[in-house]
């Protein structure tokens, strides 16, 4: 079987080159909507290798902030729901817990049980359609 490569990896060796493929390297929007896209397959499929490659691609979005403040608050945003994510799923990250606490400071404190709040029922509604379904 051929080795993975990482989303960090890839975007890495495209910067490395000048160029990737999806043309992103260099565009945190294209990133974020990669991330996206990797929080909604985990939210459908609850593995551990899209909230990983979510995970990636929110630490490759930190690295290009330059100090642009509403990409300062996706980030607080992204980290309060990766948070929860890991949780939910079990898994640990050492690096998570350090990237949360600096970029969530941007959010309000209410702000940020609501985003929790808002997470946790995504994470719950594959849950709750699927017993909906068995009930049929």
């Amino acid at each position: 079987m051929k080795p993975t490569t990482s989303v960090a990896d890839f975007i890495r060796r495209g910067r490395e080159a000048g160029h990737d493929a999806l043309g992103i390297a260099h565009d945190p929007e294209a990133i974020m909507a990669m991330a996206a896209v990797c929080r909604e397959t985990f939210l459908r499929d609850r593995s551990e290798r899209p909230l990983r490659q979510w995970r990636e691609l929110v630490a490759e979005v930190a690295a290009l902030n330059d100090g642009d403040t509403a990409i300062g608050r996706w980030l607080g945003v992204e980290h309060v729901r990766l948070g929860r994510a890991f949780k939910a799923a079990a898994l640990d990250d050492p690096t998570l817990l350090p990237d949360t606490a600096r970029w969530v400071v941007v959010l309000a404190s209410g702000e940020r049980d609501e985003m929790m709040s808002r997470f946790d029922l995504d994470l719950m509604a594959p849950v709750k359609a699927e017993a909906a379904e068995s009930r049929g």
